[in-house]
């Protein structure tokens, strides 16, 4: 599943389940500055609207008072099913992609060491047993072993 697929499905599910027309999100959503129609969320339920802005989806999980992880992962996927954060890459488990959003775990051929490095001091957390100091400074000497060998330093 896509992530623009995963955002629309989640928009339609918490929608219903709200009890809520076409037409009130779209109201909720003008409400917020966003200038929404009925239209628009039916062509974003039904694929027929490609994409949303960021503001736009920041929105949409503030009027749908819901985490914007949880409208951009499938919350009721198992673990593994695939998620592709990015088009041309294979696929992540759905649970690693949450772990990512939340800054917990780097994601791909990502150094773990500047990965974490970026985390601000009041949120930082010992990250997952995974990335102990010694295992980030493990991966980090592989990646960069590897990107000298792939010629790219």
């Amino acid at each position: 599943m896509t992530p623009h697929q995963t955002i629309a499905a989640r928009v339609k599910q918490l929608r219903k389940g709200r009890g809520w027309s076409a037409q009130h999100l779209a109201d909720q959503m003008a409400a917020e500055g966003i200038a929404w129609d009925r239209s628009i969320v039916a062509n974003l339920e039904n694929g027929r609207r490609a994409s949303v802005s960021v503001e736009e989806f920041l929105v949409l999980a503030f009027v749908l008072d819901v985490a914007p992880v949880h409208l951009l992962v499938p919350v009721d996927a198992e673990e593994t099913t695939p998620y592709r954060v990015v088009p041309e890459r294979l696929p992540a488990g759905s649970w690693f992609v949450r772990a990512w959003f939340r800054g917990r775990t780097p994601i791909g051929g990502v150094d773990p060491k500047r990965y974490f490095a970026e985390v601000p001091d009041i949120e930082w957390e010992p990250p997952a047993s995974q990335w102990t100091p010694e295992n980030i400074e493990a991966a980090s000497a592989a990646t960069t072993e590897a990107r000298k060998a792939a010629g790219r330093s």
